[in-house]
């Protein structure tokens, strides 16, 4: 009798402890994957079909950030032989997405052919996947994604098959997409390529993320901003914005049209422009002034709510 009298207090000192030890592990986690909402997380940048020189898709956008403070690395990882370097900048490289995973893996190709119009955007993802997880995520280090056009279903499906058929999970804070086809792009088949037909409204792959990849998540949460525009004669409106987004805007055509190529070049500081975002009234859209694209990018990769 004595000796189960002594015991009890044992058990129960034990299970408090490992209640306690539960509680602080808890805090360390939520700790860890804290938004930052600051300028100094790595950025990466993503071109789209079409992408190849690093200066006129990046310049402008990558001078602005610095001027505004931005303090971290900046990459625009290679994914193609073509893709050209940016100016020789402080804290700027091009990385190699491709040298990160086995080249015949996960919707590939011959081990010795480069990376083309021909590979599968799906290929692409699982790279840029290995990539980040490589050089950033499994460091514990956040980064924030800019992406344009074709980029944004790149870093959307890698984000949306974490954790499945070789998809590391990762540590992606912001994504902000520019004329991205996230419901697909009309015609993109006529390219002749395999990235054209894998954009195509009725695609399997725009199908595949219309089901699983929405707003996916990566570890610690990622905050979603979607820019379409009216004058985008390449991407749809609709269909850059089609995603559970918490931030989606389409820029009307007034003062002057937005097209395909100008999300990272149009810029006006300190000043305002029509757009659309979702709300309750018919038909779902309303109109607001914004921020020009340039400070809305800005703007999304610093705050987590604007």
């Amino acid at each position: 009798m004595r000796s189960a009298q002594l015991h009890r207090p044992s058990v129960r000192i034990l299970i408090a402890a490992l209640l306690i030890t539960l509680a602080l592990q808890h805090v360390t986690v939520t700790t860890v994957d804290a938004r930052t909402d600051d300028a100094a997380k790595p950025t990466i940048f993503l071109h789209g079909f079409n992408g190849r020189s690093c200066e006129a898709d990046w310049g402008f956008l990558i001078d602005h950030l610095r001027a505004s403070g931005w303090a971290g690395n900046f990459y625009v990882p290679k994914y193609t032989p073509e893709d050209s370097r940016c100016n020789a900048r402080p804290g700027l490289a091009m990385g190699c997405m491709s040298c990160t995973g086995a080249h015949d893996y996960w919707f590939g190709h011959p081990v010795d052919t480069p990376h083309s119009n021909d590979t599968s955007i799906r290929h692409l993802a699982w790279h840029l996947a290995n990539y980040i997880y490589t050089n950033f995520s499994s460091k514990g280090i956040a980064v924030d994604v800019i992406a344009h056009s074709m980029g944004g279903l790149i870093i959307r499906y890698a984000l949306a098959k974490q954790g499945v058929d070789g998809f590391p999970r990762l540590r992606v804070e912001d994504v902000i997409t520019l004329g991205s086809p996230h419901a697909g792009a009309h015609f993109a088949a006529l390219t002749g390529t395999t990235q054209g037909a894998e954009m195509e409204p009725a695609s399997s792959l725009i199908a595949w993320l219309t089901t699983w990849g929405m707003n996916p998540q990566g570890i610690g949460g990622t905050d979603w901003t979607n820019l379409g525009s009216h004058g985008d004669l390449i991407v749809q409106e609709t269909s850059a914005t089609a995603m559970s987004a918490p931030h989606r805007w389409r820029y009307t055509t007034s003062p002057n049209w937005i097209m395909h190529s100008d999300y990272t070049k149009s810029s006006a500081q300190g000043s305002t422009r029509p757009a659309q975002y979702p709300c309750l009234a018919n038909p779902g859209w309303c109109e607001k002034p914004t921020f020009y694209p340039v400070q809305m990018i800005r703007v999304a990769t610093f705050y987590g709510s604007y």
